[in-house]
């Protein structure tokens, strides 16, 4: 088994677009990278809160993009807006893996077939984004849909909710 646990794309459709990155984002290897779209700018970034819009899942480099380190733990973006592109996969059709919010309850395959929120933990590089294990009926907050679970790893398997997809 790899020494890093892989988190992004796993099956389904890949379709997406280049979109510009806010300024100084962190983007941890070890955590989501679900982004929402920041103001009149245009620029995503990285989604923190469970009431954010997706616009999709952003596939940033390993390493920093002003580094060729790439054994850096996390990503982060220019400190000038919109400086930095990078692909945004937008398809509704595409699962990802995530991790779980281990501070919630545990994770369970009760939960496919259900909708959970994002979450976030950190700050600036350590910062990490996760799916938070446990079902949400309030409907602002049902960001992703559970295809599937791996209990053993903390990982959880979704699709973006249409519903709550800019």
């Amino acid at each position: 088994m790899a020494d890093v646990l892989k988190y992004g794309w796993v099956y389904g459709g890949k379709q997406g677009q280049e979109m510009k990155v806010a300024k100084t984002q962190y983007f941890n290897r070890l955590g989501g990278a679900f982004v929402t779209a920041s103001g009149a700018t245009g620029v995503m970034k990285l989604t923190t809160a469970s009431t954010n819009v997706i616009v999709g899942w952003a596939e940033v480099p390993r390493g920093g993009w002003s580094t060729s380190d790439a054994t850096k733990s996390y990503y982060q973006s220019s400190s000038t807006v919109g400086k930095d592109k990078v692909h945004v996969i937008t398809d509704p059709t595409a699962v990802y893996a995530m991790p779980v919010l281990e501070t919630e309850a545990s994770l369970t395959a009760s939960l496919i077939g259900r909708f959970v929120a994002a979450s976030a933990a950190g700050s600036t590089t350590t910062l990490k984004q996760y799916a938070r294990a446990k079902a949400t009926t309030t409907a602002a907050n049902q960001q992703f849909f559970v295809v599937d679970v791996d209990t053993d790893e903390k990982i959880i398997y979704v699709r973006l909710n249409p519903h709550h997809v800019a």
